[in-house]
């Protein structure tokens, strides 16, 4: 929590003191812009041929003509058919500590009287999901299953086809 001390036996400057606040406030927002449209991984189809957009079941694949936010939201929230892995949240958590130091590194310079870098702390929160995404926790925790697997012929990496996904993900300081 940020916080400012006023000495009582001068008058304060407000304005001085509001600026100090305007220039503290900021969002760093991380996520998939709308609009942007998933590009679907090509895998084999029961013949063998590269190309064909199926999914498991043989029938036209689901997240095809689908945009890169709403499949995050179903992989995030699951489906009936696809497990609950809140990525973007639990890759945020598991760098939490670093992500604190950023911010505070960038508070001090605002009370400095510098200009504070929150595309610092973006790109490291970005990163973060990114790591964590890579990482084997999904495959050990909530693991592709077997029809998943040979449908990605032989890969069994959650969230990873053909990196779409997270090579989408974005940040928006506010």
């Amino acid at each position: 929590m940020l916080s400012l001390k006023v000495n009582t036996t001068k008058v304060p400057d407000f304005s001085d003191i509001q600026r100090f606040a305007e220039n503290a406030s900021a969002e760093v927002l991380v996520g998939f812009l709308a609009g942007r449209m998933h590009v679907e991984t090509k895998h084999k189809d029961k013949k063998g041929k590269k190309g064909k957009y199926k999914n498991i079941d043989g029938k036209d694949a689901t997240f095809e003509n689908m945009e890169t936010a709403e499949l995050a939201k179903i992989l995030t929230f699951g489906s009936a058919r696809i497990p609950p892995r809140p990525f973007i949240e639990e890759g945020l958590l598991s760098k939490k500590d670093e992500l604190k130091k950023e911010i505070n590194i960038q508070l001090d310079k605002i009370k400095e009287g510098k200009m504070a870098n929150w595309n610092k702390v973006g790109t490291k929160a970005v990163g973060a999901i990114q790591e964590f995404v890579r990482s084997d926790y999904y495959k050990s925790h909530v693991p592709n299953s077997p029809r998943t697997i040979k449908y990605k012929e032989g890969k069994d990496t959650p969230l990873i086809d053909g990196g779409d996904l997270i090579g989408s993900l974005e940040f928006i300081v506010r």
